[in-house]
């Protein structure tokens, strides 16, 4: 039962009410229409015994720029908000970064990334009414309180290179979790390598965040995976610092397929600058968009190659992904999977991974026939010895670790 001070209002006893209940966040956490949600509210307020006209509360309007991140939160915790919750927004701190949550339920994180998943979630009224926010010592506090999921595996990548793909065909399994290339992953990541902190206070930072993407918020949950995005794996020696026995994969594919597909759609590793963490990229006095996006995926290459050596990994080439996911990559990251698991994932796999409602097609000819004589230069210039260094490596030596 909520206890209240006799100097509380009746807006405030609700707010409070709403705060410490899963259940009363989940009637409210249905609801999409701010009209629907609002009577919701009302009928809520008078089960409690309270005026519903006094204790009506305003919903901020929708914020898709996501500006609210530079402003103030409603609710600011010294520990995690209730289960339903996951972090969503990495926002400014005071020498690091705080947090913003929003509601999910219990629904799962099916989309394609976890931004889309975000999306969908962080629009509902519930979450704009009670947009949440941890500092970052609350988060770490909250990892302390709160039993979840460790992560069974996580997925480095080259980028452009069937990444999606795993992450949507581990997430098809019911009792599967998946986050997918998670923003705030990315800023903490970013504070950890460019902070200066000490390495523990880094360690037990990213080890918090990610429990808190891994609550088991179904109940049922029994596995929990992360696909990272690309550029992390300059950081693989911090997270294999924090999950010491969690297996992890590298996956490649030929250089000049994922030159096409960036010049095609230009990722943010090929504006140069916008990714610190990759240190000077050497583009050999050539600064064409070719040179400057061959020169960060060498980079991402000699890191996997670099770090190899930190145990536990598994460098996957995209040509044999799809049988990978049969075996090999379950196996590496603790599971057999049944019947059931593999009909699910088989499933998945017959869809684009990105745009789930199109059939998959696979673009490997047609990549290489948009191949070029700037891209192929640069593939030269760049990529072809790291290329041939990781695929020794992955023949020579299989896992590593």
């Amino acid at each position: 039962m909520t206890e209240y001070s006799s100097d509380d209002g009746d807006a405030q006893k609700l707010w409070r009410a709403i705060l410490t209940s899963p259940a009363l966040q989940a009637r409210l956490g249905a609801y999409y229409d701010a009209a629907e949600f609002d009577a919701e509210l009302r009928v809520i307020a008078e089960e409690l015994g309270l005026d519903s006209a006094s204790a009506a509360i305003e919903v901020p309007a929708p914020d898709p720029l996501g500006i609210s991140r530079f402003q103030g939160a409603p609710v600011t915790l010294d520990t995690w908000p209730q289960i339903g919750w996951l972090p969503v927004r990495a926002v400014p701190g005071h020498g690091a970064p705080a947090f913003d949550w929003a509601w999910f339920g219990d629904r799962a994180l099916s989309e394609p990334l976890f931004e889309d998943s975000v999306n969908r979630v962080a629009s509902r009224p519930l979450s704009r009414m009670f947009r949440t926010r941890t500092d970052l010592a609350g988060l770490i506090a909250g990892a302390e309180r709160e039993a979840t999921l460790a992560p069974d595996g996580i997925v480095f990548h080259m980028s452009r290179c069937g990444s999606t793909l795993v992450a949507q065909m581990l997430a098809a399994v019911p009792h599967h979790v998946v986050a997918s290339e998670a923003a705030p992953i990315d800023v903490l990541v970013q504070w950890a390598v460019t902070s200066g902190a000490p390495l523990d206070q880094q360690v037990a930072a990213l080890r918090a965040l990610v429990a808190a993407l891994g609550r088991n918020r179904s109940g049922n949950a029994r596995r929990f995976f992360l696909k990272l995005d690309a550029w992390n794996v300059v950081a693989l020696p911090l997270f294999r610092a924090a999950f010491p026995s969690t297996p992890w994969i590298f996956l490649y594919r030929k250089p000049e397929e994922v030159m096409v597909s960036h010049i095609g759609m230009p990722g943010i590793h090929f504006s140069a600058g916008v990714v610190p963490e990759l240190g000077v990229v050497d583009t050999g006095n050539v600064f064409s968009i070719e040179d400057q996006g061959a020169a960060v995926l060498a980079r991402y290459l000699d890191c996997a190659i670099e770090h190899a050596s930190v145990g536990g990994g598994l460098l996957v080439n995209y040509a044999d992904l799809r049988s990978a996911m049969e075996s090999v990559i379950p196996q590496h990251f603790g599971f057999d999977p049944d019947a059931d698991e593999l009909a699910a994932m088989a499933a998945a796999a017959r869809h684009n991974s990105k745009v789930p409602d199109q059939a998959y097609a696979d673009d490997t000819e047609q990549k290489r026939a948009a191949v070029t004589p700037a891209i192929a230069a640069a593939v030269k210039r760049h990529l072809e010895a790291p290329y041939a260094r990781i695929e020794a490596l992955r023949t020579g030596v299989g896992a590593q670790g």
